[in-house]
């Protein structure tokens, strides 16, 4: 799309099919030309450019490949990119030689530049190439196009990312979420770089976040994006002769908005559900209704009825689907979820350990670290109807304590602290993950500022007792990780209790022992269950097929569910975390771990349903089957109220009032919709 920097509506240049994404847009100097990459699941991706009218579509590259970040030269006679590999979410194929690489604007064979680098990027001259590469810390290279003559021109601890002005008069930096700009010094000497300044001036150029870095086609101005808006800064205010100016520069609060409305997936019809025993999760117990009907309108169930005492006559005719003999429950809440959700920001049309997930009954997820460009982008497909997924929702980036340079959020003042919070919820954040920040007052900030605008705060425990004390006197919402406490003594129930801080322990990572990962990997035969199908076979028999064993008593999963159990009885919301470990059937391997310290299978049933949910402030809408909520249910070939490790009998989930079969992922019933192929189909 392309839109006037003035306002007004966005034009799309292209016409992609719904099997393609288009990605990583540059323009040439001139503006007369766009580079992007076109991805689809089968094919890969191609370099492809459009004139800037949207006509003369011409495809550059000769080969498809894992490509991203294309970047024509100031004569725009050739565009260097990146190509990288694939082998998880997408396929391997082409995946051999990555690395910096140049093609001839026209079409042709790329020639590879320098293996090891990424970000290739311009200045002023057509025959020098600038990079980023990795070390310590994150460094600006430069070589001719044949990989020769290399110069370094700046390094950063902290930094994270570097955009050179087409001049080749200045750099943008990324530190601590925010851009940063300084003058680039000619020839090869390289310069620390760092937000605090140096040899060199350096102006903050963003306040509340930026991503997307890039400079006009003059280097006049500098760009970032947050969340949907599009901001600027003239590069002449930034830096100017006089000192007085230049420290007094104010970076912009008002941008562009590059929003853009789509409609949310809904399915139509009206349905029934009937005969099967339902397990409502509604009151204390499993709300047990023996000969249920559950009746459904769009995505929403209408009602939840005893047809053994409800008569219900239906004057519109809806579709009636019988499922006698089976058992109903709500989708899985998993509180404590991971990805992956893309590679390098490509996002795939089709995300096998989405569907995985899905396929064993988890509707619903809540990832409490990840990266914002590449969940939220999932997060939105999914909720229009595009990714075949749970719900998505996220922290997005962690508010991180330790000095990694793409994570770290420094935190100094409530202030800094309100800004990381807020960049998040721009991006699409549900909820922030405090995680690690070294003093107590500065997890304190994080708390407080996650209050002011009402989000969720979530925080890591990191095995040290006295901080998850701390952070449970101190009022985040949940704790994440188990204690590292081998029992909890009254005073610490009494504490959670009264706090009305929520516990999601990640039984199958607990600290202090052996986890629930590894038992139920030698306990079971993963790759025998017929619904793990959704997982690239080779790589499903090489993590459990070839697994290492060890003695009951080196476990500890039991152990920290045992104490969980203290904390669910005295009333905190207990939740399901399966960690992002093995995709679908680890969120089971927490309900049986539950199970196996003491928990009924009730219990680790609501640990898995409206526990979450209520952890999460979504039980308005999930973890139970009642009236008003949405259509996220399990179908059940066995009862996991009565034996635990029934709760993998899944022959069918829906999620938002769409039927799946389990097994292959294609709509039944409700409508025709076809799973994708996978990439090894």
């Amino acid at each position: 799309y392309v839109k006037p920097a003035s306002g007004g509506a966005a034009r799309r240049l292209t016409n992609g099919s719904d099997d393609t994404v288009e990605l990583f847009p540059a323009w040439s100097r001139d503006g007369s030309h766009i580079a992007f990459v076109r991805w689809s699941d089968e094919g890969l991706g191609r370099i492809v450019t459009v004139n800037a009218r949207g006509g003369g579509e011409s495809v550059v590259t000769s080969q498809p490949g894992h490509y991203r970040n294309p970047q024509f030269s100031p004569d725009g006679k050739t565009i260097a990119f990146e190509k990288g590999s694939g082998g998880y979410l997408t396929s391997p194929d082409y995946s051999e030689n990555p690395g910096v690489y140049t093609v001839a604007a026209t079409g042709g064979a790329p020639d590879l530049v320098v293996r090891g680098a990424g970000a290739p990027q311009f200045g002023a001259s057509s025959d020098r190439l600038f990079m980023v590469e990795g070390g310590e810390g994150l460094s600006l290279v430069s070589t001719d196009l044949a990989g020769q003559d290399k110069r370094t021109h700046a390094s950063g601890e902290l930094v994270s990312d570097y955009r050179v002005a087409p001049s080749g008069e200045f750099i943008a930096f990324r530190q601590n979420y925010e851009v940063f700009a300084m003058p680039l010094l000619p020839g090869g000497a390289e310069v620390s770089v760092d937000k605090s300044g140096g040899p060199l001036p350096v102006t903050r150029a963003s306040k509340g976040g930026a991503d997307y870095i890039g400079w006009s086609k003059d280097g006049a101005q500098l760009h970032w994006s947050m969340g949907p808006t599009l901001y600027t800064a003239s590069t002449s205010a930034m830096f100017t002769s006089s000192p007085e100016a230049k420290s007094g520069f104010t970076p912009p609060t008002d941008g562009l908005s590059l929003a853009m409305a789509q409609q949310a997936a809904k399915p139509g019809g009206k349905f029934v559900l009937q005969g099967a025993r339902i397990l409502t999760m509604q009151g204390d117990g499993a709300g047990v209704i023996e000969n249920g009907m559950i009746v459904i309108e769009g995505d929403r169930i209408t009602g939840v009825y005893d047809a053994t005492t409800t008569r219900m006559v239906f004057r519109d005719n809806p579709k009636i689907i019988d499922l006698t003999g089976k058992v109903i429950m709500p989708g899985l809440v998993d509180a404590h979820a991971h990805g992956p959700y893309g590679t390098s920001d490509i996002v795939p049309l089709q995300n096998w350990s989405l569907v995985q997930q899905l396929a064993l009954g988890t509707t619903t997820m809540h990832d409490p670290s990840s990266s914002a460009s590449q969940v939220f982008a999932a997060s939105e497909r999914q909720r229009a109807g595009t990714l075949l997924a749970p719900r998505l929702f996220s922290t997005g980036e962690i508010i991180y304590g330790a000095k990694a340079p793409s994570v770290y959020a420094e935190i100094n003042s409530y202030e800094d602290a309100l800004a990381h919070v807020r960049r998040i919820k721009a991006q699409g954040g549900h909820s922030v993950k405090n995680y690690n920040q070294p003093r107590r007052e500065q997890r304190q900030m994080v708390v407080r500022a996650a209050m002011a605008e009402n989000m969720q705060v979530v925080a890591e425990g990191g095995s040290l007792f006295g901080m998850d004390m701390n952070l449970v006197v101190d009022g985040n919402s949940t704790l994440e990780h188990n204690v590292p406490t081998d029992v909890f003594y009254d005073d610490v129930v009494q504490l959670f209790r009264q706090s009305q801080t929520n516990y999601t322990p990640t039984l199958v990572v607990t600290y202090g022992g052996m986890a629930g990962d590894p038992y139920w990997r030698q306990a079971t035969n993963v790759w025998e269950n017929p619904l793990m199908v959704h997982t690239p076979p080779k790589m499903l028999l090489a993590d459990t097929a070839r697994r290492t064993t060890a003695p009951e008593w080196a476990f500890v999963d039991d152990n920290n569910a045992r104490e969980a159990k203290k904390l669910a009885d005295a009333g905190v919301k207990v939740s399901i975390g399966a960690h992002g470990q093995q995709a679908g059937i680890a969120a089971h391997w927490e309900l049986w771990s539950f199970v196996r310290g003491g928990m009924s299978p009730v219990e680790a049933l609501r640990a898995g349903t409206i526990a979450s949910a209520q952890s999460l402030g979504m039980d308005r809408d999930i973890g139970s089957l009642e009236a008003g909520k949405l259509a996220d249910l399990i179908v059940l070939d066995a009862d996991p109220s009565v034996d635990i490790v029934n709760s993998d009998k899944i022959a069918q989930v829906m999620l938002g009032g769409r039927l799946y079969d389990a097994k292959t992922m294609n709509e039944v019933e409700t409508g025709s919709a076809q799973r994708r192929k996978y990439w090894w189909e």
